[in-house]
């Protein structure tokens, strides 16, 4: 989960975006300042991940007492289904469940090894996010 980039202002704003981290990796980089001065090798660290898109279908939140539905986004969506974000942009972690009454398909993606290999080539068409958590 991390903070989301839109427009709080848009209709259908919602404060969070939700990914699946495929890979974690990690960089040497060097960086060659405008003086052309070579900077000492930094490792940067980063995440590959599968975006969720909010399913703005389904009425969802505090104001609903429900959890919010999302799926994995794919290429109609004009929106990009892969991405790399920082480590340190992830918020916290949070409990996927399948929405199992809307089934599985295998429209979303084809063979790849962005999917868990359980999944075989099929995807949840949902999920609910619980993103909330209890200590006791």
């Amino acid at each position: 989960m991390v903070h989301a980039q839109d427009d709080s202002s848009s209709p259908g704003y919602h404060p969070f975006w939700y990914a699946r981290i495929i890979g974690i990796f990690d960089i040497d980089v060097r960086w060659t300042r405008d003086d052309g001065v070579i900077e000492p090798r930094q490792k940067k660290y980063f995440l590959w991940v599968r975006w969720f898109g909010k399913d703005g279908t389904y009425p969802s939140g505090v104001k609903y007492q429900r959890l919010d539905r999302i799926g994995f986004v794919h290429d109609e969506d004009d929106t990009e289904p892969f991405g790399f974000i920082d480590p340190a942009c992830v918020i916290r972690a949070v409990h996927l469940i399948p929405a199992f009454e809307h089934g599985q398909t295998t429209e979303l993606l084809g063979p790849s090894i962005a999917r868990r290999d359980k999944m075989k080539t099929e995807d949840w068409c949902y999920y609910y996010v619980n993103r909330y958590s209890r200590l006791t």
